[in-house]
């Protein structure tokens, strides 16, 4: 069986890149601006006026594509990240990350977000910003509150088809055209060869080749949308793959189609290099509103800057280089310090965590940021320890913490999560801290830990409908093979009756409680499910 000890602390770990150069300092010197949008917040240090109108064509975009997809409008606003340049990129992600991305796109139990580099990576071919904004919007779409998956190259290839939308007078759009860079790449490379795209995986695709990946990808994703006539037949391959089947034979059996005539189709679509558009209009219900620009303060800069360094892992040294440059221009705040902690949290290293919560003020200690940080702390000091030797009082300061955590940010998986794991710490019925788990899990379902943990308490209650819901996505998500192999076993003991409609019965589910968790935000003394009061 898994360790559920291991899924506590697993949680806060990212892909700690490091860099030894001075990117994120420079960063806090440039000036920086908050755009607000209904459903964006864009935080950037790119030319103001243009990444406004970016957020405006990201507003009519999300129109467009909520109608073309058919998604509920479930209210989720998504930050953006918008680097000006490469350099700016790099001091967010670090150096390595920033030669092999434009943008990246993660949802995480602590909310999800997207990071662009605007300038594009090279001074050769420098992209449309707007390209790589609905490209990682479109992800945003597809994976929110869900746990369907889609196949690695339809993923990324459906994202490139979206993304070069534009918008004509009359209020009217066009969808279609080839994506400059992915042409480049398959004109330079070649297609990948088919069967390879349909199991190619972000796991077994060398950088390198990603590239061709997404390229080829889109190419086959045009077929499949524009030329095939077999979307329908398309989304029952998506349910084949969500419920473990071979890709390959999957996608032959539902599109009623051999592989060598798919695959036929697909380099017909590149010799001939003609591609349909397709055109609209943007829904009548769409209106346009300017988006507020706000200057942010240095301050505001630093701390902005360095939860997303810490909350991200991508540039974990650059923290430093903001404590630095803040202490220097005499902007050091206390919720900095508490953005210190968090990080030195993470890392094990609780006495330094510890002693940077106590220089903050009583006056503050009512603060999210510095609740958040406090309560993770105490719990996390107490997950290594023995159970008898566990500190009960610091474990009901951190369960209380949680408790005001849950009932004012209700959105975010990693408070129930963190109420979840202390009430079992204290011995709380089962049923009380599951019931804590579930919300965590109904808010995050593409959290693997979370999902992990609620998959053990749903199998040993013999859930098997339940179980399936949670297990058979979670397989697509676990890297480990012995885990996988003791998930796929679990899965085949318990025998479902209900596994085959268990994706879309938990999309369902999940859609309704992130808009649950909206309204109890609004609402979080209402004695609606969404409340927490151990």
């Amino acid at each position: 069986m898994f360790s559920r000890m291991l899924a506590y602390v697993v949680v806060f770990s990212g892909t700690w890149l490091f860099t030894s150069s001075s990117m994120a300092d420079n960063l806090a010197k440039d000036t920086w601006y908050e755009i607000d949008s209904a459903n964006f917040h864009i935080v950037t240090n790119g030319e103001p006026g243009s990444v406004r109108r970016l957020a405006e064509d990201l507003e009519r975009y999300r129109s467009v594509a909520l109608s073309l997809l058919g998604a509920n409008d479930d209210g989720a606003k998504l930050t953006i990240y918008a680097a000006a340049d490469r350099e700016s990129y790099a001091g967010l992600v670090g150096e390595d990350l920033s030669e092999l991305t434009n943008g990246l796109f993660d949802t995480t139990a602590e909310g999800s977000y997207a990071l662009v580099n605007l300038d594009g990576r090279t001074g050769e071919r420098q992209l449309e910003a707007r390209e790589f904004l609905f490209h990682e919007y479109t992800h945003f779409l597809s994976y929110n509150g869900t746990t369907t998956h889609y196949p690695y190259w339809y993923s990324e290839g459906f994202a490139e088809f979206m993304s070069t939308m534009t918008f004509g007078p009359g209020n009217t759009y066009e969808i279609g055209a080839i994506p400059g860079e992915r042409a480049m790449t398959l004109l330079y490379t070649s297609p990948v060869p088919l069967q390879e795209l349909l199991r190619a995986t972000v796991y077994n695709t060398p950088d390198e080749e990603k590239g061709r990946i997404y390229a080829s990808g889109w190419m086959l994703a045009h077929w499949i949308i524009m030329e095939s006539g077999k979307t329908e037949e398309f989304k029952k391959f998506v349910k084949d793959y969500n419920n473990g089947a071979d890709p390959v034979k999957a996608l032959t059996k539902n599109l009623g189609m051999s592989l060598r005539q798919i695959e036929k189709a697909y380099n017909d679509q590149f010799q001939s290099g003609r591609f349909d558009l397709a055109r609209g209009k943007v829904p009548a219900s769409f209106k346009s509103v300017r988006p507020k620009l706000k200057v942010m303060s240095g301050q505001e800069t630093v701390v902005e800057l360095a939860r997303f360094l810490v909350k991200s892992g991508y540039n974990a040294e650059g923290l430093e280089q903001m404590v630095e440059h803040a202490e220097r221009e005499n902007i050091y705040s206390a919720e900095l310090t508490a953005v210190r902690a968090d990080a030195a949290t993470r890392a094990g290293d609780f006495d330094s965590a510890a002693h940077l919560l106590a220089q903050v003020a009583p006056s503050d200690r009512n603060q999210f940021w510095y609740q958040k940080a406090q309560a993770w702390l105490w719990l996390n000091r107490e997950i290594g320890t023995l159970g008898g030797d566990r500190n009960k009082v610091a474990l009901k300061k951190a369960r209380d913490q949680f408790v005001q955590l849950v009932n004012n940010q209700a959105g975010e998986a990693m408070n129930w999560y963190g109420l979840a794991i202390t009430m079992e710490m204290l011995g709380y019925p089962k049923k009380q801290y599951v019931d804590m788990l579930e919300q965590a899990y109904l808010r995050a379902p593409r959290e693997v830990h979370i999902a992990q943990w609620m998959a053990k308490e749903l199998y040993e209650r013999k859930d098997a409908s339940y179980f399936a819901q949670v297990a058979q996505p979670l397989m697509l998500e676990l890297t480990s093979e012995v885990e996988y192999n003791e998930m796929k076993n679990m899965l085949a003991e318990l025998k479902p009756e209900a596994s085959g409609q268990a994706i879309e019965s938990v999309k369902s589910q999940s859609r309704a409680l992130v808009k649950d968790s909206a309204q109890s935000k609004k609402s979080a003394t209402g004695g609606n499910s969404a409340k927490a009061s151990p």
